[in-house]
């Protein structure tokens, strides 16, 4: 039998609208017959053209829904109107090749010479489910996470209103979700902590900047509890939607670093207190010291004093002996009373006692003084031979270089053989004065030199020759005060050399 096309089938703007719309259009009869389906229509479900005239409309119903299709569709057509189909169901349509695929369905209805129709908007939203599922699943997917998660989580929307608190947040403050939503979550802020809290949570959330945040909040057992709180802003296509945080108990870490910054200041106070111990130690030790050398000084003046006038009264006798041992108690004295200088020359310079005295002097006949002044000192034919090179006058501090020197040459004489020679030679140059002091002498081992300047250091091969370890410490501690450098060079058994480098403040 062939189907009748309806009137309104002839009228050219309506084939136009109908034919080239991006939506499926079928028109339904009151018998549920399809009157008219667009190519949209007839593409979507399969069908060549004209292919679907005629046919019910449960054709395209899954073979499971078409009975209660039946019902539905002659219940619209009682009471017809324009709405959407089926709201809040699932809605779905079946191809002419069987395939079921899930539709939105808007209905509308006119009557023709007086028969009802009804006409069915019909949209393909296949893509559309396939989407609210994977955001569904990756919903679900997250909340699970973020519910097992062993921080607390929390989710605000663009009010700044909270929507979201996993079970962990939920555990820790024993209360409700309906509790926490919104602003309630601030009820369990320690009141002290709120104001500051909120204003830090409003400022970031203002500026869509990330925060961290630490404040108490109270657990369920009652107990506030330091929190460190994280936020970051939460953008969908580049549309603000609120923030996400999590935040980590850190009371524990926070009591550990009180009490570490406690032991700290008790350790520091202790140390302040050992060190004023010590300086006070140190002064006690340096006034003992000056005290020692000057009282130990007055005797010995007296004992080298009288020595002195022993050997004249006896001179006339003749007797050797007394001679000999004489002049043993005067090298002895002299030993002891150069020991004592040492001793306050050290600790006059680790006080920071001890300036710099520039004086000019002629430099040649101020070594041929030194020479003589450690003729005390020298063995059985020993030499000591000088050379001055360069201006003959000199500014720096007489009194130190003297002690440099008496020092480096004494000891040349000291750690030499009998008949030895030690040779000291001077250079005055533009700025600066080198003095170098070399002699044949025991040398220094090599392992030990790197020890030289140290206090009370000697080296293994000295011996039983006399000596305070103090000497080169005092001679290193001179030549940097004035701003110069001292080196050697030695070899055991073949000598040393001692180089000094000082600057002058000018030559006249």
């Amino acid at each position: 039998m062939e189907q009748k096309p309806i009137a309104l089938e002839s009228e050219a703007g309506f084939r136009v609208l109908f034919e080239y719309a991006t939506i499926s259009i079928l028109v339904i009869s009151e018998a549920g017959d399809i009157e008219l389906a667009n190519t949209c229509a007839e593409t979507l479900f399969g069908y060549q053209p004209s292919e679907l005239l005629g046919q019910p409309i449960e054709v395209l119903i899954p073979e499971d829904l078409r009975s209660r299709h039946v019902h539905h569709r002659t219940h619209y057509f009682d009471k017809p109107k324009a709405r959407p189909m089926g709201v809040g169901m699932e809605l779905f349509a079946r191809k002419k090749s069987g395939e079921v695929f899930p539709v939105a369905i808007s209905l509308g209805h006119y009557e023709l010479d007086t028969e009802k129709l009804a006409v069915a908007f019909v949209t393909d939203i296949t893509d559309q489910v396939k989407a609210k599922k994977l955001v569904a699943e990756r919903e679900a997917w997250f909340r699970n996470m973020a519910d097992n998660s062993p921080v607390m989580i929390w989710v605000s929307d663009a009010g700044k209103n909270c929507t979201y608190f996993n079970n962990t947040w939920l555990s820790f403050t024993g209360r409700t979700i309906g509790d926490e939503m919104g602003s309630g979550w601030a009820a369990g802020v320690h009141p002290d902590d709120l104001e500051k809290c909120l204003f830090a949570f409003s400022a970031a959330f203002d500026a869509r900047l990330s925060f961290v945040r630490e404040y108490r909040l109270r657990r369920a057992d009652g107990q506030y509890r330091w929190i460190q709180d994280t936020g970051k802003p939460t953008y969908s296509d580049a549309v603000f939607t609120g923030y996400i945080g999590t935040s980590n108990d850190i009371h524990d870490q926070r009591a550990m670093k009180d009490e570490l910054e406690q032991l700290v200041r008790t350790r520091t106070n202790e140390l302040y207190q050992a060190l004023d111990r010590e300086k006070e130690m140190n002064e006690m030790k340096s006034r003992f010291v000056s005290m020692a050398s000057h009282e130990f000084r007055t005797p010995l003046s007296i004992v080298l004093s009288s020595a002195s006038l022993i050997e004249q009264y006896v001179s006339s006798g003749g007797d050797e002996r007394v001679g000999r041992h004489l002049r043993r108690i005067q090298s002895s004295v002299n030993n002891l009373t150069n020991i004592l200088n040492d001793f306050l020359s050290i600790d006059k310079l680790e006080q920071g006692n001890v300036e710099v005295e520039y004086e000019t002097f002629g430099m040649e006949g101020f070594l041929k003084e030194v020479v003589e002044d450690v003729g005390a000192v020298r063995k059985r034919e020993q030499q000591v031979k000088i050379e001055h090179l360069g201006e003959r006058e000199i500014t720096l501090d007489q009194k130190k270089l003297r002690y440099i020197l008496l020092n480096l040459v004494s000891n040349s004489l000291k750690y030499s053989p009998e008949g030895g020679q030690v040779f000291v030679k001077s250079m005055a140059l533009e700025k600066r004065v080198i003095v170098s002091v070399r002699d044949c002498g025991i040398g220094i081992p090599e392992e030990e030199q790197k020890f030289m300047f140290n206090k009370f250091f000697r080296a293994k091969n000295t011996g039983n020759i006399q000596g305070t370890g103090l000497g080169l410490t005092i001679v290193k501690r001179y030549v940097d005060l004035m701003g110069g450098s001292v080196s050697f060079t030695s070899k055991p058994g073949e000598g040393t050399t001692f180089m000094i480098d000082v600057p002058t403040v000018g030559m006249l």
